[in-house]
């Protein structure tokens, strides 16, 4: 089987196409992680396919093959019984997906190796790896047993199998990339990684998106969005400044946290009623837990206050981060946390959990704050902070953009060349 010049790479994305706009269905971070590092790479001279779930319910069983700019190919692997599967059931179909590329390449240039994204990802992976025999590289981004440590109210903890499976593909996988070196623990001692087979790669952040306001915002409060034209119901027509504006985006799941911000506006509201906080909800999850949050917002009697925007493109969702004071994570756990790299690279603050990757991804008190805990009463006690604090709370802007510039995509994809090459074990000329 024939193997291509320039060098090809196949990244494997099962789950969700790294197409989609995050903060819809299951796109989150790791679609932005997988498309930027493909990009990144087929700028750099690699051959750069992705791999994903095909999920037309008319598509025949095979792979199609979509060019999306030079060097780069999505492949969208149908398995028509598992084109309509809910996440959950997806294990079910991985081998049959693996089984389906692994034909592809019969016929094709066949890749230096498989780089995977998730654990399904993995376990389709595998069988690609196993019939080609070269090496499988593994991305998990998430873990079970660091979600189940982490574990919040309202989250169910991640299936045993899920864990079993974890676990052997670390043991079988060449190379090991993790986000941060609290990740590398987390991989040695809840999975037995070998330390020389762990390489910490950051993810990076678009600076074409990406970047500062042109201008400083008005002390003490926000620009308005380009997408929000509707008056501010929360500030009366004489207030000096407008209200202290706060963003949560991502999908809108127990683990991220919005149930613990909707319940901090409600405390806001009773302890300090003349602090004038708005929280912008910005994404899409479960009709269920959407449902929950509406209720919830009702309850508290918070709906003046609350902007649920739903998802939106990259770049609107930029501009919105440049219009806001802060951008809030009040996640369980994240291995980095891609929204707070994001955040900042628009100058804003962030305010983050004190907890695994955010402790990276947020530099205490120089570009944000690392809040102690993830009930309401810690977060209204820190959002009060900030937004009593304002010229201290912006003096961090500068500082957070900063530190975003130095974290590129191409650096990302510079790193994983390296990584890629002795994986391979050979040299490539890239």
């Amino acid at each position: 089987m024939p193997q291509q010049t320039p060098p090809r790479v196949l990244l494997v994305s099962m789950h969700t196409s790294p197409v989609d706009q995050p903060g819809s269905g299951d796109a989150g971070g790791m679609n932005v992680y997988v498309l930027h590092l493909a990009r990144s790479l087929s700028q750099r001279g690699w051959a750069v396919d992705m791999a994903t779930l095909d999920r037309d319910l008319s598509s025949p069983a095979g792979v199609t093959v979509s060019s999306l700019s030079p060097g780069l190919r999505l492949l969208s692997v149908a398995v028509p019984a598992g084109a309509s599967a809910p996440k959950e059931q997806l294990p079910d179909f991985a081998v049959e997906f693996g089984r389906a590329l692994a034909a592809f390449y019969d016929d094709d240039a066949a890749p230096l190796l498989v780089h995977a994204h998730y654990w399904l990802s993995g376990v389709a992976a595998r069988e690609v790896c196993e019939a080609l025999k070269i090496p499988l590289m593994l991305t998990l981004h998430t873990s079970a047993a660091a979600k189940n440590l982490r574990a919040g109210p309202g989250e169910n903890p991640e299936p045993a199998s899920r864990e079993r499976a974890e676990r052997d593909l670390v043991a079988s996988s060449c190379t090991l990339v993790v986000n941060t070196p609290a990740e590398a623990d987390h991989m040695v001692e809840l999975y037995g990684a070998a330390q020389d087979r762990i390489r910490v790669i950051p993810p990076g952040v678009d600076p074409e998106i990406f970047y500062p306001a042109l201008k400083n915002r008005p002390p003490g409060g926000s620009m308005v969005s380009p997408r929000d034209s509707t008056p501010d119901p929360s500030s009366s027509e004489d207030a000096e400044t407008p209200p202290f504006t706060v963003l949560c985006a991502g999908r809108m799941q127990p683990l991220k946290g919005p149930q613990i911000l909707v319940g901090a506006m409600r405390l806001l509201r009773q302890e300090h009623p003349d602090c004038a906080i708005r929280l912008i909800l910005a994404g899409v999850g479960s009709p269920e837990f959407l449902a929950e949050l509406h209720r919830l917002v009702d309850e508290y009697d918070v709906a003046d206050a609350v902007d649920f925007q739903g998802s939106m493109p990259s770049h609107d969702l930029a501009d919105l981060m440049r219009s806001v004071d802060a951008v809030a994570m009040p996640s369980s756990s994240e291995t980095f946390g891609l929204v707070a790299l994001e955040a900042q690279a628009c100058g804003t603050p962030v305010l983050a959990t004190d907890v695994d990757g955010l402790r990276y991804a947020v530099e205490d008190n120089h570009t944000g704050w690392l809040v102690p805990g993830r009930t309401a009463e810690v977060w209204a006690q820190e959002l009060y902070r900030a937004a009593s604090n304002t010229e201290q709370w912006r003096a961090m802007s500068q500082a957070a953009a900063e530190r975003a510039r130095k974290l590129t995509w191409d650096h990302v994809a510079a790193q994983h060349e390296v990584a890629y090459t002795r994986c391979a074990g050979e040299r490539v000329n890239a």
